[in-house]
């Protein structure tokens, strides 16, 4: 009966972590790194850039986050935007976020590629 119910445990974790769903910049375009993200509500035409709820850095690090799981309750989506060092606006890379996800996180810190991620 035990291991019945830590069975059936087992795969309820499972089948959750399945149904999650995770929209990732890319580390890099060609050789220039990922260097900063902008998180939309909404297409990046109708200029509707968010301020991060958690925003913090120094020299060497910086991190900042989104709460984006309500705007999926009012009808919107996400957008999320990856620029890349040495690039400009016209080599960025667009991800429609359109699976409801509860958060937004970019993290840079020296010497670690850059990262961004929503889930």
């Amino acid at each position: 009966m035990l291991l019945q119910k830590s069975i059936l445990g087992a795969l309820l974790v499972l089948a959750a972590t399945a149904d999650a769903q995770e929209f990732k910049c890319p580390s890099s375009q060609g050789k220039n790194a990922l260097f900063t993200v902008v998180v939309y509500d909404g297409p990046p035409a109708e200029k509707a850039d968010l301020v991060p709820d958690v925003s913090r850095g120094k020299a060497s690090y910086t991190f900042a986050s989104w709460d984006v799981g309500y705007l999926y309750g009012m009808g919107h989506s996400v957008y999320l935007v990856c620029k890349f060092a040495g690039l400009g606006d016209a080599q960025a890379v667009t991800i429609k976020v359109d699976k409801k996800v509860q958060q937004c996180v970019f993290r840079a810190d020296k010497g670690v590629p850059a990262e961004a991620i929503c889930k």
